[in-house]
């Protein structure tokens, strides 16, 4: 019931995409039963030849022309039909894996270790997915082949029988592979993940270009191939054991099979088996070994895609019960008292100690807010927790007195802007790498042109040959490379896009910009934030340059997760903290 259950995910889709080819794909069941005849059609034609009689010549000859003639092409449609379910229903399972990940509400299973091991097993084995009607047409292929060869067998010569015993070996080693299999799927999961990341440092011009300066390519190199030997070694592993185990059943069975052809060909000579059986025995032996091979084959295959449809379903079971977490309230239409932080924490899946701890924090509605601290101080993750990226792993953070767990994720990310450090390089066409910030205005010039104002991102612009029609990124023929710089000012602008939202979060957006260049942006940053301040939004500025921070009405100091001191600039640099201090530094590098 279990394995029904699994086949009934990929038949149930390849019966979906495309009905006419399921249908179709059942043709090679009939040149089954056909091929599967053609021993008996054999034996048939030198009984006849043998003491001239009309009757076993000609039923001998329709059956061999009818597989001669209509196998092939039953085979060829087949084939045809089930190659182009293969490729539909590999495509169709890629964009679910991809509609599950990205369903989630949140980012969290992204730093599952787990989770995404469970995801790479998937698209690697994809392709058992799209094969898997493949596998249920050959299943029925496989009940057709040992009903007909037996019977064939049986109208030969019932000693024939005894080879079955001398196949059990091979069904017995079949369960041996897939445990094979299985442990080589896990054991290579998280070596492949490390291999493919390897890759891309390799072949992509950014890193690929510090590689050669640093002389680390070398390094790369070897990592590289350790990680992909790693990640391939366990399967190699279980392909040997395969091999060897195969072999040893082969012959096992060729010499059984030996032993009964000699009898057989013995009684004949005597003249207590006809001639013909003689002829259709050498046939199906090679055909009795195929059923026990083909079935084991079968039953691999099939636990595989068990395994890959289990993991699959254990993905959509997570996504699922990530979702159920996820709140159906309604975002207000505005702010009026802000965001409120009580107890919050943080830790990250595999961590040993948290990244945010007992943060308590009141985020008034209007006002713009600097959060500043070390490295790893927690400034990143807590704007991820304020946009509903992250759930905290204890306290809240509440919305105008409501929690945010309370209301749709979805919902409430629709009423945040911002641009991040790790932004993403959109290689469209430059109105569109823009204007994503907001998808209903995906086609207005007008607002790409008021986002790269207030981003101070203008010239920008005017460096593209073909302005905001600019195709993107190197990956295309005709496309344009940006400076990292430029880059960052058009997803600064992006983030610039939305009018007027509740929360709009600045996380160390001008980490390659120099000076000059982030103070022009800090004044697009005010506009952009008096313009949401309307609607008592809130900025957040994460930043480590204090001319920025200065301007804020409030001023967050984070250190190891917690939040060291909290007030305006005046009242910091009154109190001579830590603070102040690092103000002091900065201003006297900068004088």
């Amino acid at each position: 019931m279990r394995f029904l259950r699994s086949l009934a995910l990929p038949v149930g889709a390849a019966w979906q995409l495309d009905r006419r080819a399921a249908l179709v794909a059942f043709l090679e069941v009939v040149g089954a039963v056909l091929t599967n005849l053609m021993p008996l059609a054999f034996g048939l034609l030198v009984t006849g030849a043998a003491t001239q009689e009309m009757t076993p010549l000609v039923a001998g000859a329709a059956l061999a022309l009818a597989g001669l003639g209509v196998v092939p092409y039953l085979t060829t449609v087949g084939v045809e039909a089930r190659l182009r379910l293969n490729e539909l229903v590999g495509h169709e399972f890629d964009r679910r894996v991809a509609r599950l990940v990205a369903a989630v509400p949140t980012l969290d299973h992204l730093e599952s270790p787990t989770f995404r091991n469970e995801a790479q097993i998937v698209t690697e084995r994809q392709g058992s997915l799209g094969g898997a009607y493949n596998s249920f047409v050959n299943a029925l292929r496989q009940l057709a082949t040992p009903v007909v060869t037996l019977a064939v067998a049986i109208s030969a010569d019932a000693r024939l029988l005894w080879l079955l015993p001398a196949s059990v070996p091979s069904l017995l080693v079949g369960r041996w592979l897939i445990r094979w299999d299985a442990t080589a799927e896990e054991d290579g999961a998280e070596p492949g993940r490390l291999t493919q990341h390897l890759v891309g440092l390799a072949v992509e011009p950014g890193p690929a270009s510090e590689l050669r300066v640093l002389g680390a390519r070398s390094v790369v190199a070897r990592r590289l191939h350790a990680a992909g030997w790693a990640w391939r070694r366990p399967h190699v592993r279980a392909e040997v054991l395969n091999n060897v185990a195969s072999t040893a059943c082969g012959l096992f069975y060729l010499g059984a099979a030996a032993v009964v052809l000699t009898l057989i060909a013995r009684d004949a000579a005597r003249g207590d088996v006809p001639i013909g059986a003689v002829a259709t025995s050498v046939l199906v032996i090679g055909q009795l070994q195929g059923v026990v091979a083909s079935l084991r084959w079968f039953v691999h295959m099939m636990a595989q895609v068990a395994r890959t449809v289990g993991r699959y379903q254990r993905l959509e079971a997570g996504v699922a019960a990530a979702r159920s977490l996820d709140g159906t309230g309604a975002p207000p239409s505005r702010l009026v008292h802000g965001i409120s932080l009580r107890g919050l924490g943080f830790t990250y899946p595999g961590a040993t100690s948290p990244s945010l701890e007992d943060v308590t924090l009141d985020l008034p509605a209007g006002s713009v807010v600097a959060v500043v601290g070390e490295n790893g101080a927690g400034k990143s993750t807590l704007v991820k927790l304020l946009t509903g990226l992250y759930r905290p792993s204890s306290g809240q953070v509440l919305v105008d007195g409501v929690d945010l767990a309370s209301l749709d994720g979805d919902a409430w990310r629709l009423r945040c802007a911002g641009a991040f450090q790790d932004h993403v390089n959109l290689e469209l066409v430059a109105r569109e790498a823009i204007t994503t910030g907001d998808l209903p205005a995906l086609d207005s010039d007008t607002r790409a042109h008021e986002a790269l104002s207030d981003a101070a991102a203008t010239d920008v612009l005017s460096a593209l040959p073909a302005g905001l029609g600019t195709q993107l990124g190197t990956s295309w023929d005709d496309g344009t490379e940006l400076s990292g710089g430029q880059w960052q000012r058009l997803a600064i602008a992006r983030g610039m896009m939305r009018r007027r939202p509740l929360l709009l979060v600045l996380d160390e957006p001008t980490s390659a910009l120099d000076p000059a260049t982030e103070h022009a942006l800090f004044e697009g940053y005010t506009d952009a934030a008096r313009r949401a301040g309307r609607d008592g939004a809130i900025t957040v500025l994460v930043t480590h340059r204090f001319s920025t921070v200065a301007a804020a009405d409030l001023v967050v100091v984070l250190a190891d997760g917690r939040v060291a001191e909290v007030g305006s600039h005046a009242s910091l640099m009154a109190a001579g903290g830590g603070y102040a201090e690092l103000y002091g530094l900065q201003a006297r590098g900068y004088a």
